[in-house]
Parts: C-alpha cells; sequence; structure tokens
C-alpha cells in the first residue's frame, strides 16, 4: 500500500525530524522501513529544492552581475535573506503549484507504536506526521 505527500511537507524542518528519528533508539523493523522511505522521498527533494532555485532565479531581480538584489526596508536598509521579485503574483503562483504536487510513496505508512520510542518531542513529530497511520 502506498500513501501521498505534497512537496509542501517535504521541507528542512521535517528532513531534519527524520534525521533525529533515524538517531534515535527505535525498533530495527520500523528503522529498516523509514530507511526506505528516505531513500525513495531524498531524490524528489532534491529536485524540488532544485525548482525552487530555478523559480527563484526565474523571478528574483538581479544586479549587473548577476546577484539577487535584497528588498529593502522604511529607512533603506537591505532586509537579510530577502530579494526583489520582478512579478509576486507569477512568483507565488510557481511556488504553489510546486508545493501543490502529489509524490506517490511505494511503501507503507509507518505504525508510530511501532517505533517503541521511549520518549519523542511533539514538535518534531509535527513536522513529520505524514509518515505515520
Amino acid at each position: 500500500m502506498s500513501f501521498k505527500i505534497k512537496n509542501s511537507q517535504l521541507s528542512n524542518d521535517a528532513l531534519s525530524a527524520i534525521n533525529n528519528l533515524l538517531d534515535a533508539d527505535i525498533d530495527a523493523v520500523a528503522a529498516f522501513k523509514l530507511t526506505r522511505i528516505i531513500k525513495f522521498i531524498s531524490p524528489i527533494v532534491e529536485d524540488k529544492l532544485k525548482t525552487e532555485k530555478k523559480i527563484y532565479d526565474k523571478w528574483a531581480e538581479k544586479n549587473e552581475n548577476s546577484e539577487f538584489i535584497l528588498a529593502k526596508d522604511e529607512s533603506g536598509q537591505d532586509i537579510p535573506d530577502t530579494v526583489v521579485l520582478k512579478n509576486v503574483d507569477a512568483f507565488t503562483k510557481e511556488m504553489s503549484d510546486l508545493y501543490q504536487v502529489e509524490n506517490d510513496i511505494p511503501y507503507e505508512k509507518l505504525k508510530f507504536e511501532d517505533l517503541k520510542l521511549q520518549t519523542a518531542k511533539v514538535k518534531e513529530l509535527i513536522k513529520i506526521d505524514f509518515l505515520f497511520e
């Protein structure tokens, strides 16, 4: 039985939470199943990140040195980790379309109780709830 994961669920936070889970002392069979899922979704994540970069490159304004132009605040200071977009609506639509793509994962979801974790952080589990029944 398979399940679907939207690209929007495959964030850096989710991948970090999955890696933390792998580092935890979990049941061997559950670890094996989780490893198979991770190996399957890793290329999907790489493709998603490459596509995000292409969308940024397409819609972000660049200076004469092909560097992104940073957005500025009211006082004219650069706002770190921001860019000026040529067309906000088109950028938003392309990113939204990318995030709505569903990926078929040809494995069964995990049963949380099969992990046999002694402890778990809720904030980590929320990021990867798509992996569990």
